[in-house]
């Protein structure tokens, strides 16, 4: 059943259409991967399914259709963060997604106090209302609240130290993961997220992959992350020249798809063509002579004939090579025992590598753990605490920063790329033309660029040095899905040597010949591409288990676990036996209660009500340490596996 459908959908900006004749339905429990270049309505098609901003008439004056189901709820993850209060701790801001259930509890907790100091004659009035509340909180499934809320913020490595925070002092990367919290926490019937994989590392994205798969609702995703599309989507839409294609499948279906069809394409338009083309010269020949009426016949069905539009749409895609002056030396850096901590906190902790000419190296790890803050030491922006960092003979380095601080904001674009006095205006413009800004767009401030601009810019300064030793910090980040393979493309022809920061598991497996793992003890590295990191780690996880089951204990200390084996299962066995005891005195008290019900005892009541309550908390108590042990006695047991 849809919950949503657009059919016939027109938008149009400055006379011009962006979309056209957009039709879609999405069905509960769809998982909808949404990709386009960047500026083909991606955008604008989310906010018109938002109701932010209105569909237009066509050029005959028709007006599309928006139906969604009643009662819709839409969920949407935007680059604006819309928290209840600022003032909220993190904690405070995903209780705000239960309001309901917490003026529940409200309830609830007013209710037991009344109970305390109520008089008689209203004590059976309250403890109705207090079960009609505890139904109430129970049918809404409140008590695992803490549970789920836990869940997702560790999931997005939000975990107990960031609870207490207020929202007002989270950086923007942090607030971004908050926010993304709560729309998950919310389970809204449709979930728009825009980019989601932005401001997470490879651990929170594997994370949120695996909580979309089991989302038992509908999402509609925009992306640039492949491997993420591939992993999580059933159906890709894609925006192209005004309009949407729809296919069945994931990121890498929809590529054989689109291939397939586009070759369909061709040939029913070359046929097209050809028929249009004989229609003309025979309309060309015979209307002046003795069959005019048959090319006047003619005429009309060619002019009644609904053309295809070319079915092959080339883009402008930004020129983008990579060229070197001339080769580094077999040694092309060496980083040793480097140490960076913010505000007493360590960051980096004792890194050394060697890079040599050639290498292909990216380097991925956990949010906060120092990637970026390594890259700017070794390009010389950030002060080690201790160290050295040394480059090897004919060592030119180029770095991207993907905060773009190597552009001075007050230019416009000709005027940041005019580096030397010996570039020509005609240079620069043919430049700036092979990075899709033309005409008057060349005038325009860096601080009115959009990020996606900014990046094509940073990259043409990049190119214009020539270096022979790339250094690069996200570098994907604001680039459409085909602006990524030229870039991927444009690296692989690279004949220098990179270090590269990077999120994006399929541009780090089409890139790297190396991964550098990076977290709080220091640097491990991995021969390979991501994919083979992934089997290096998996391969590790195998060995260490082997070793463990392999571990020999001398004898004095076989005795021990013995000894220690046996006292905690003696104590789990009285456990269940007082554990039992309690369970039959609540039964026998619960008769009491019927009998004391049955004479409308009230005093009774709530006497046997209170020592009901006394044994339920013991025996949780005794749960709780029955469950502490037995934890404790597996991980033994384990050990002597």
């Amino acid at each position: 059943m849809a919950i949503i459908q657009l059919k016939n959908v027109y938008k149009q900006f400055s006379g011009e259409y962006i979309l056209n004749k957009i039709s879609f339905s999405i069905e509960n429990r769809d998982k909808i991967g949404l990709v386009g270049l960047n500026g083909a309505g991606k955008s604008t098609l989310i906010r018109i399914l938002l109701g932010l901003e209105t569909h237009d008439q066509n050029e005959y004056n028709e007006f599309g259709e928006i139906t969604k189901s009643p009662d819709l709820r839409i969920g949407y993850l935007s680059q604006e963060y819309n928290f209840s209060d600022e003032k909220n701790t993190v904690y405070e801001e995903m209780l705000s997604v239960f309001h309901d259930e917490m003026e529940l509890w409200r309830k609830i907790q007013k209710t037991n106090m009344k109970l305390s100091v109520a008089e008689p004659a209203e004590l059976e009035g309250l403890l109705e209302e207090l079960e009609r509340l505890n139904s109430e909180y129970e049918a809404k499934d409140a008590y695992t609240l803490e549970y789920k809320i836990k869940q997702i913020l560790t999931g997005l490595e939000l975990g107990t130290e960031y609870y207490d925070r207020m929202l007002e002092k989270l950086s923007g990367g942090e607030r971004a993961r908050v926010s993304l919290a709560k729309l998950l926490l919310q389970e809204p019937e449709l979930l728009i997220l825009d980019e989601p994989t932005n401001h997470l590392d490879l651990y929170s994205i594997e994370w949120l992959e695996d909580f979309l798969k089991k989302y038992n609702k509908a999402f509609l995703l925009v992306s640039h992350d492949r491997y993420f599309l591939d992993n999580v989507c059933n159906k890709m839409f894609e925006l192209e020249n005004k309009k949407l294609y729809k296919y069945d499948g994931n990121f890498s279906d929809f590529i054989i798809q689109k291939e397939l069809i586009l070759k369909g394409e061709m040939k029913r338009y070359d046929k097209e063509q050809e028929k249009i083309k004989k229609t003309e010269e025979y309309i060309a020949r015979y209307k002046a002579g003795i069959k005019s009426k048959q090319a006047r016949g003619r005429q009309k069905i060619l002019d009644r004939l609904e053309r295809m539009d070319d079915p092959v749409f080339n883009p402008g895609r930004m020129k983008l090579k990579f060229e070197i002056l001339s080769a580094t030396g077999d040694n092309v850096l060496k980083v040793k025992n480097i140490e960076k901590s913010y505000n007493g906190k360590k960051v980096l902790n004792n890194i050394s590598f060697d890079l040599y000419k050639g290498d292909r190296v990216g380097i991925i790890g956990k949010n906060g753990i120092g990637k970026s803050t390594l890259l700017k030491i070794i390009t010389g922006n950030e002060k080690q605490d201790n160290g050295t960092v040394e480059f090897g003979s004919r060592v030119k380095t180029g770095y991207y920063d993907q905060n773009h601080q190597n552009l001075d904001y007050r230019n416009d674009i000709i005027t940041e790329l005019n580096t030397r006095l010996d570039l020509t205006e005609e240079y620069l413009r043919n430049m700036a033309g092979g990075f899709l800004f033309t005409g008057e767009e060349t005038s325009k401030k860096i601080e009115n660029l959009s990020g996606g601009e900014k990046v094509r810019v940073s990259f043409m300064k990049l190119i214009m040095e020539k270096p022979n030793f790339l250094i690069l910090d996200e570098p994907t980040n604001h680039l459409d899905i085909y602006s990524i393979e030229v870039l991927e493309d444009s690296l692989e022809d690279y004949e220098g040597t990179m270090l590269i920061v990077s999120h994006d598991r399929h541009f780090l497996d089409s890139i790297c010949n190396k991964i550098y793992y990076l977290d709080e003890n220091g640097l491990e590295v991995f021969d390979g591409n991501y994919e083979d990191y992934k089997e290096g780690i998996a391969g590790k996880a195998v060995k260490d288990s082997a070793d463990k089951q392999e571990k020999k204990l001398t004898y004095e200390e076989q005795k021990e676990r013995g000894r220690q084996v046996s006292r905690l299962k003696n104590a789990l066995t009285n456990l269940e036996k007082e554990i039992e005891e309690i369970e039959l005195e609540k039964e026998n008290l619960a008769d009491e209660y019927d009998k004391a019900g049955r004479k409308n005892d009230i005093g009774l009541l709530m006497e046997i009500q209170e020592k009901i309550g006394i044994l339920e908390q013991q025996e949780t108590d005794k749960m709780d340490e029955w469950e502490k042990i037995n934890l404790e006695l597996e991980e033994i047991e384990g050990e002597q596996l």
